[in-house]
C-alpha cells in the first residue's frame, strides 16, 4: 500500500483515503477560548496576589523605617511599595490588602519624619548617641 502525499489507497478495493498526518490538510492549532479564559483568570489572580504581597512588604519596610541607620531607605521603599500596591488593588476593585498598603504609606511617612528629626538631632549635638 504505497502512500503519496497524505493519500492512501487500498489494494483490495481501490478506495482512496486521506491519512492522519496529511501534508496538504494541515490545520493551524487553534487555542480554545476556554483555556484563554483560564489564562486570563490566572493572570488576574497573579496580579492581585502580587499587589497583596507588595502591601505586606510595604508594612514591614515601614515598621523598619524607625531604625536609625537603614530607616531612610526602608521608609522610601515602604512608600513606593504601598503606592504601587494601592494602585493595583484599586484598579482591580479589591478591598483585601488595601489596609496594609495604607498603613505602610502612613507609617513609612512617619518613619521618614522620625529619621529627619534624628538627623537634625545628630547635626546639632555632634554625636549620634547624645
Amino acid at each position: 500500500m504505497p502512500l503519496s502525499v497524505g493519500v492512501a489507497s487500498c489494494n483490495n478495493c481501490g478506495a482512496t483515503v486521506g491519512t492522519l498526518f496529511s501534508a496538504t490538510d494541515q490545520q493551524p492549532a487553534v487555542k480554545s477560548k476556554r483555556f484563554g479564559a483560564i489564562n486570563q483568570n490566572i493572570d488576574f489572580y497573579g496580579k492581585v496576589e502580587k499587589a497583596k504581597e507588595r502591601a505586606n512588604n510595604s508594612l514591614i519596610c515601614a515598621l523598619t523605617s524607625f531604625f536609625p541607620v537603614i530607616g531612610c531607605i526602608t521608609g522610601i521603599a515602604a512608600i513606593v511599595l504601598s503606592t504601587l500596591a494601592a494602585r493595583a488593588l484599586k484598579a482591580h476593585n479589591i478591598e483585601d490588602g488595601r489596609g496594609s498598603a495604607t498603613a505602610g504609606l502612613v507609617i513609612g511617612v512617619l518613619g521618614l519624619i522620625a529619621q529627619g528629626g534624628y538627623i537634625i538631632y545628630v547635626i546639632r549635638s555632634g554625636s549620634p548617641l547624645g
